[in-house]
């Protein structure tokens, strides 16, 4: 008879994807009355799925390749046909959940802008309401298909296979949908960027006009941007970080050989927490009330994650104190809650420190009177004070919980701890749904402000504007939980993966510990390898962007002087699918090296270093990467609300007022220019970097074991070429 924890898992997704299907029906029902409004949408749609179909399309060998080279290492290590198909199957629906969480979600919110436009002609309540809605759409298919997979997955493998081998066969859906999301992060963070940029330098910088004139050859392909970087790119993200975070902790308990209600545990905490996130975003509907609109409207928003958390908590609560002893229940329970306060703390920072309300971005403002490197010295500096409390709030959650969990969850002592540590970032990570909700209505408030800006409904722009300020806001917070999620689920695979090692080498685990010594050369050069390789990453996706906006400048330009577009509009219309084009192809053929680079650099360290080397590089990888991805993330968010603030409300010092078309103005766009590809390119990808760089050592796991049980040696060899190099 099915368990009802897990008949509970499969009914609640169920219920989610159906309400998803309900919203997207209820907001693609609306039928504008501008025609203006529903071409220029339908051109931002097309854009955007064709940039993911032909993005599929260059993967998909990939793909392949992966999948064959899967079943081939399961295949040689397990001496199982079985256990080699389900390893290549649990990687195959990996990446396609990925693939088409990002795709569904898509679909509606770039067909939802015009919608939200037109229904901002009866006010911030109907069109909040819509714009939300089509933001739901990708938050809980996103969330729903993660956890149906990951559920299904492990009711048909622990059906067939002994534990831990069910666990080491399921464990490559998290490498399917981390290699996805990488793809689609890189490729997208250079599209949505290179169209910024060039449409930026020539039409705000150069020809001054508006950020949305449809005269810009540009804009079409900035505004498909939004949703390929911000509504794609973040969900198949999150996305993976809930499905690395699921099937780790999974692993981790079957490695463990814990008690059934343990190894389900996960499942049950991320099915109660969609459960509340259900109820949450009901939170947003109906009329929008205040004084202040805008305050109003983001008060609802806001709500909606309360409500979520409050909703989930005491689902956890109650399910813990019922299912395990007292104090096993409360160290649960905890730890949980732990994860989704992270979720807030870590919001609440990204927001201090990238939102023109607070003092870090005022003060980036008031340096543009001085200089742009001014400008840029100071969004640097805060995004380097930014990272910090972000990190102690994550070391706080993982301190605290692990302290629990050894002291209560059995077996108690390190394994509990880490089991309590794993608990924290289900907490973190089963926020999901809430989360990519709130940050999938930005691109659409975004989209729709720009169309009431391209087909001149002036009327609706105290609605839209408001909408779009409160949509950028969620869109730098949600980068900080993006990246918090994938420091945690990073931890808990590359703990994973020392465990499955260990398990695999038939060595004790103290061994295995007395091994990993700061001072061994292989994780000396492991660490610098991993260090390496964030620094080469970040190069190549912040090159790639530059030379994608330098090729589109120039068509810009080139439009400009030869169709004459300012002068002569409305009878001479741009080339938008020119500009597309030219993002695109630059996109396509840019995002493969770093992408493939973090597949292989892991497996070539394993072969040629052992599992120890590759140790150090994944500890690298993260120690690098996590922090460099916020401050690139949070700097780049602030020195885009440093030029929003002087457009908005201006900045006054030693009584002069600047405001927008100022020479202060010029020097914050040059610091928004800058902070661009660090802010929706290079710094988001830093997250699916770490988390593929730990899934496919999990994966190629058994393979590294057996090499460093081949090779033995390695250490001392390594130590010998250092000691000849050295003399």
């Amino acid at each position: 008879m099915l368990a009802l924890e897990l008949l509970l898992a499969i009914v609640v997704p169920i219920i989610g994807l159906a309400l998803a299907g309900y919203n997207a029906s209820s907001v693609l029902r609306i039928q504008p009355g501008k025609k203006e409004l529903t071409e220029i949408n339908m051109l931002i749609a097309e854009g955007g799925k064709t940039f993911l179909m032909r993005e599929y399309k260059t993967i998909l060998p990939t793909g392949v390749v992966l999948t064959i080279l899967i079943w081939a290492a399961y295949y040689v290590i397990f001496h199982s046909g079985l256990m080699a198909g389900l390893a290549a199957l649990s990687f195959a629906l990996g990446a396609i959940g990925s693939a088409v969480a990002g795709y569904l979600g898509m679909y509606v919110t770039t067909r939802s802008a015009a919608k939200t436009a037109w229904m901002g002609k009866y006010g911030m309540g109907p069109a909040l309401s819509t714009s939300f809605k089509a933001g739901t759409v990708m938050g809980l298919s996103l969330a729903s298909i993660a956890l149906l997979i990951v559920t299904i997955l492990y009711m048909a493998y622990s059906s067939v296979l002994p534990s831990p081998l069910w666990a080491e066969a399921l464990a490559p859906v998290a490498f399917g949908a981390s290699l996805i999301s990488l793809f689609i992060r890189v490729a997208g963070g250079i599209y949505t960027k290179a169209a910024d940029w060039g449409a930026d330098i020539v039409g705000k910088v150069e020809a001054g006009i508006p950020e949305d004139d449809p005269r810009n050859p540009g804009v079409i392909a900035d505004n498909v941007g939004d949703n390929v970087g911000d509504c794609a790119g973040m969900a198949s993200d999150v996305y993976e970080s809930f499905v690395v975070v699921l099937a780790g902790t999974l692993l981790l308990a079957a490695v463990f050989n814990l008690a059934t209600s343990l190894i389900r545990l996960s499942i049950v905490l991320a099915t109660l927490t969609l459960v509340g996130t259900l109820v949450g975003i009901q939170v947003v509907r109906g009329e929008v009330k205040g004084k202040d609109l805008a305050a109003a409207a983001m008060g609802k928003l806001n709500l909606a994650l309360y409500t979520t958390i409050i909703v989930a908590a005491i689902l956890v609560a109650v399910y813990s104190f019922l299912t395990f002893p007292l104090m096993e229940a409360t160290a649960i329970f905890v730890a949980d809650l732990l994860g989704m306060v992270t979720a807030i703390v870590v919001l609440f920072a990204t927001e201090y420190f990238t939102h023109y309300t607070f003092p870090p971005v005022r003060n980036i403002a008031r340096q543009a009177v001085l200089s742009a490197s001014n400008v840029i010295v100071a969004g640097y500096s805060y995004g380097l004070l930014s990272a910090i409390p972000t990190i102690f709030m994550v070391v706080a959650a993982l301190g605290v919980s692990y302290v629990l969990g050894s002291m209560f969850i059995p077996p108690y002592g390190v394994e509990g701890g880490i089991f309590g540590t794993a608990v924290a970032s289900v907490g973190l990570l089963s926020l999901a749904g809430i989360v990519i909700s709130l940050d999938s209505y930005g691109p659409v408030s975004d989209n729709a402000n720009g169309l009431v800006e391209m087909t001149g409904m002036d009327e609706v722009r105290d609605v839209t504007d408001p909408l779009d300020a409160i949509g950028n806001t969620f869109k730098a917070t949600t980068k900080g939980y993006a990246i918090a999620s994938a420091g945690l689920a990073a931890l808990i695979l590359f703990i994973g993966f020392i465990y499955e090692v260990v398990e695999r080498m038939g060595i004790p685990l103290v061994q295995a510990f007395s091994e990993l010594m700061v001072i061994d050369p292989r994780i000396i050069i492991g660490a610098l390898i991993g260090v390496a390789l964030v620094y080469f990453f970040s190069s190549q996706t912040l090159a790639s962007v530059g030379r994608a906006a330098g090729e589109l400048v120039e068509e810009i330009r080139r439009q400009f002087r030869t169709k004459r577009i300012l002068e002569l509009w409305p009878q001479e219309k741009p080339d938008y699918n020119r500009a597309i084009d030219i993002v695109t192809r630059h996109a396509l053929r840019n995002f493969l090296v770093p992408g493939l680079s973090a597949v292989i650099v892991p497996i070539v360290v394993g072969l040629a270093l052992g599992w120890i080397g590759l140790v150090g590089t994944i500890f690298g990888v993260i120690l690098a990467g996590f922090p460099r991805a916020l401050l690139m993330a949070n700097a780049g968010g602030a020195w885009d609300n440093a030029k929003k603030y002087i457009e908005i409300e201006g900045i006054e010092v030693n009584g002069q007022r600047f405001g927008k078309k100022s020479e202060p103005h010029k020097n914050a766009v040059v610091g928004d220019v800058v902070g661009d590809p660090f802010k929706d390119t290079t710094g988001p990808s830093l997250n699916p970097l770490i988390k593929v760089v730990n899934t496919v050592s999990i994966v190629f796991a058994p393979v590294i074991a057996l090499v460093s049980l081949i090779n033995p040696a390695a250490g001392p060899l390594i130590m010998h070429l250092i000691s000849i190099l050295m003399a």
